[in-house]
């Protein structure tokens, strides 16, 4: 019994193992925008693809062409994300209190 007890635990653990792993996608990153320059409707983004976390040190920066977006500002923690449609940009460090909700008053 202790044996199918631990070959089921084994089991349980590996089938946990490879669902974690399975969620992990590649074409999705985080990183620090270092340089942002507006070329006509679009922005020129420098990211540093550092998890949002070193600030010195070996670390890929990626230059990339996206659609204009005020929240997109130097400093930002933004997630990337490349799929089939291109390459989406969505800024995380952004607080609750820049949502138009929270700006609106009744006074």
């Amino acid at each position: 019994m202790k044996k199918v007890t631990l070959a089921f635990t084994l089991l349980l653990g590996f089938l946990g193992l490879a669902a974690c792993s399975s969620t992990k996608n590649d074409n999705v990153y985080k990183g620090e925008i270092l340089f942002a320059t507006q070329k006509g409707n679009n922005l020129k983004l420098t990211i540093r693809k550092n998890d949002c976390k070193q600030q010195e040190g070996g670390i890929k920066e990626i230059v990339l062409s996206h659609s204009y977006d005020s929240h997109l500002v130097v400093g930002s923690c933004v997630e990337v994300s490349h799929n089939d449609d291109g390459i989406t940009v969505t800024n995380i460090s952004r607080k609750r209190s820049s949502s138009w909700l929270s700006r609106t008053s009744k006074n």
